[in-house]
């Protein structure tokens, strides 16, 4: 499934814009008088304010807080406290080169673009009130190649793990609309340079019952400067790819071999209802590999002689996506059997 979005990375502060207040600004912090004589309780809140500023350009995960504007558009953002008088600062700048109005407990962002996205603080002197962060609606751009989002599980217990790209500032969360209808929560995704994931539980799915309505998938990306928000539907019975089987086991016996095998551990129970087919994957002594398929069987024989063997399996009747091979097994005795052949 593929799944196109945007973001604008890398865009430079903008070019010198009037602030405009509706009233005279509080002193900023910066320029707070500081009237204890503690000087541990001094260096306690610059330290405090010292390293709200340098992480306020950093967007390692969600914020609590964040307002989606359009471009170009203006944005009001508000202060979630009981002061009446507060200052504001942009990304730790108490002076933004960007145009705003404030308003007791208001600031509206005038034409939102890129160089006014970021963090957006408001201050009681040195005491920080509340923060918003502030993104640009991002959209899809002609011609750009879409995002593989791919999701799976491994049975039918529910749970499932879903995997996208996306840019390396990025971050992601993920809620799920679970299949009686309810809102599951925000779900943080982990990245590493790009990679992205999260895994979900549906606590309302029923492996015994037919899915009448799909799962949907709710992502929300946050860049410095742009948010994107999109949705996935589908079925657990399409996601479905089992792991490998286990317990391979082989006994020669005369000229034949005797392999067993059971589902994977994973594999929910019990097997008369969740079926498994299998393939075998058996190599000859000449490199030549050969499959056989097993159905509605945990057992087989090969009449042949052999070197090494592997085993897949799949389920049925949902997405017919075989699981990843188990390991090779050596089989003792084929280098014997080949000097016979000779």
């Amino acid at each position: 499934m593929l799944l196109w979005f945007g973001f604008t990375l890398g865009q430079p502060r903008g070019v010198p814009a009037q602030y405009i207040p509706s009233h005279p600004p509080a002193p900023s912090p910066c320029q707070a008088h500081w009237s204890s004589t503690d000087h541990s309780s001094k260096m306690l809140v610059l330290v405090g304010l010292m390293l709200y500023l340098a992480l306020a350009d950093a967007l390692t995960a969600f914020p609590p807080k964040f307002q989606v504007g359009e471009l170009n558009g203006d944005v009001v953002v508000r202060c979630n406290t009981s002061v009446q008088q507060v200052t504001w600062m942009q990304n730790g700048e108490p002076d933004p080169m960007v145009e705003l109005v404030t308003e007791g407990q208001n600031l509206t962002i005038i034409g939102l673009d890129l160089p006014a996205t970021g963090n957006y603080s408001c201050w009681a002197n040195t005491i920080l009130l509340d923060s918003t962060y502030v993104v640009v609606s991002s959209t899809p751009l002609p011609g750009k190649e879409g995002i593989n989002v791919s999701c799976q599980a491994e049975s039918y217990h529910g749970s499932f793990r879903c995997s996208w790209t996306g840019p390396h500032s990025a971050v992601f969360h993920a809620r799920l609309t679970r299949s009686d209808g309810s809102l599951g929560e925000w779900v943080p995704a982990t990245g590493h340079h790009g990679q992205f994931s999260a895994s979900f539980v549906d606590p309302s799915f029923c492996p015994f019952g037919e899915e009448l309505h799909p799962l949907q998938l709710q992502l929300e990306g946050l860049s410095d400067t742009s948010y994107l928000n999109f949705s996935i539907h589908f079925f657990i019975r399409d996601i479905v790819r089992p792991d490998p089987p286990q317990k391979l086991t082989v006994q020669r016996q005369g000229e034949q071999l005797h392999l067993a095998w059971a589902p994977p551990a994973s594999w929910l129970l019990p097997k008369s209802y969740f079926t498994l087919f299998y393939r075998l994957q058996y190599e000859l002594p000449n490199g030549t590999q050969v499959d056989k398929d097993v159905e509605d069987a945990e057992e087989t024989w090969l009449q042949v002689c052999t070197r090494r063997v592997r085993i897949s399996c799949q389920d049925p009747y949902a997405s017919h996506a075989w699981s990843p091979w188990s390991p090779w097994k050596d089989i003792d005795g084929a280098q014997q059997c080949q000097l016979q052949a000779h």
